[in-house]
This record gives structure tokens, C-alpha cells and sequence, in this order.
């Protein structure tokens, strides 16, 4: 029991000593969570075959979308407050790879692939955009460590990977598997954002 509660007072002393950018990092972190949770609940309301869909469907909607807007705006309102310390080459180098990659996801999955183009796509490039350029500010302004920042890498590739493979595969399959596996990415989003939030708060010394 007395390791028990020695580790909680760590928990709680290690998210008291979250500040600044580091902090707003965090909670944007948790509003993605919001965003996936409620995007998921939505999706399972509106998009169940054979089922109608039932009020109060749209504020699921809703906080989907404003819990989304509301997680990449303190994610950059973290990163700007990170970047006196911040390498903002590593930064922008980041920010037009982003940008770079997106361009050639578009050529390939709507030319190559003849997926039509819909708005899973760019968000899946600004997602994973956002999230590696927080790991990244926080990894160059001392926040993490170069264990918990290559984690952190490596949990935004496989998240963006998953998206990217159903967002493939969505409209080659008949109405009730896609409505499963348009579930998938939702889910891994925001176990990936939880996973973020709790390795900041965890990994940074208080």
C-alpha cells in the first residue's frame, strides 16, 4: 500500500509540474481524446446500417468537432510558447514534411489508388502533422526524453498508418464492415492521444 500511494503523490507532484507550453500540450492532448470519443459515439449513432439515426446524434457532432479544433489550437498555442527553447529548424522541417507528405498521399490514394477524396484524408495529415511537431518541440525544448520522444514518434506512425489503410480499404467494402472499421481509426486516435498526454505527464521530472 505505501508503494501504492508513492507513486500516486509522484503521479500527482509530476502533473502539479506541467506549466507553460508543456501544459497546453497536454490538455490539447485530452481534447483529442474528447474529439475520438465523441466521433466514435456519433459514428455508432448515424452510421449503424439499417438503423435510424436518433436525436441528438448532431452533438456528438458537435463536441467531436470542438473538442478537435479545441486540442490543435492548444497543441500550437503549446508549441509557440515551447519555442524559445525549441528548435524551430526541427520544427519547420516537420511542418513542411507534413505538408509535403500530404501533397503525395493525394496524388497517390485519389490518382494511383482512385480512392475519391474526402475529408478523412487531409485530417489525417494534420493530425499527424500536429502530433509530431508537439513530440518534437517537446523533445528539442528538454521536455522528453529521447526514449519517451521516439515512443511518442512511433505511436503517431502506427495511428497514422491505421488511418491511412482504412481510409484505403473504407469504400471497397459493403455497409457493414465498413461501419466497423470506420470505427478503428477513431479509436486508435485517441488511445494514441491518451497515450501522449500520460507520457508527457509521466516522463517530465517535476
Amino acid at each position: 500500500m505505501p508503494v501504492v500511494l508513492s507513486d500516486y503523490g509522484e503521479t500527482v507532484n509530476r502533473w502539479q509540474a506541467l506549466q507553460g507550453g508543456t501544459l497546453m500540450i497536454v490538455v490539447g492532448e485530452v481534447l483529442l481524446v474528447v474529439c475520438s470519443l465523441s466521433y466514435l459515439i456519433w459514428w455508432t449513432m448515424s452510421y449503424r446500417p439499417s438503423v435510424r439515426t436518433p436525436p441528438g446524434a448532431g452533438l456528438f457532432l458537435a463536441g467531436a468537432v470542438l473538442g478537435g479544433l479545441g486540442g490543435l489550437v492548444l497543441l500550437a498555442v503549446g508549441i509557440v510558447a515551447l519555442l524559445p527553447k525549441a528548435s524551430l529548424p526541427a520544427l519547420g522541417a516537420t511542418i513542411v514534411g507534413g505538408g509535403l507528405v500530404g501533397a503525395l498521399l493525394f496524388y497517390v490514394t485519389s490518382g494511383l489508388a482512385h480512392r475519391p477524396v474526402t475529408t478523412e484524408l487531409p485530417l489525417i495529415v494534420v493530425w499527424a502533422t500536429a502530433q509530431l511537431a508537439a513530440g518534437i518541440t517537446l523533445r528539442t525544448a528538454g521536455e522528453l526524453t529521447a526514449s519517451a520522444a521516439s515512443a511518442w514518434i512511433v505511436a503517431v506512425a502506427i495511428a497514422t498508418l491505421v488511418g491511412l489503410v482504412c481510409y484505403l480499404v473504407f469504400y471497397r467494402l459493403d455497409p457493414i464492415p465498413a461501419y466497423w472499421l470506420g470505427m478503428v481509426p477513431l479509436a486508435v486516435d485517441g488511445l494514441v492521444a491518451a497515450i501522449l498526454a500520460a507520457t508527457v505527464t509521466l516522463t517530465r521530472a517535476p
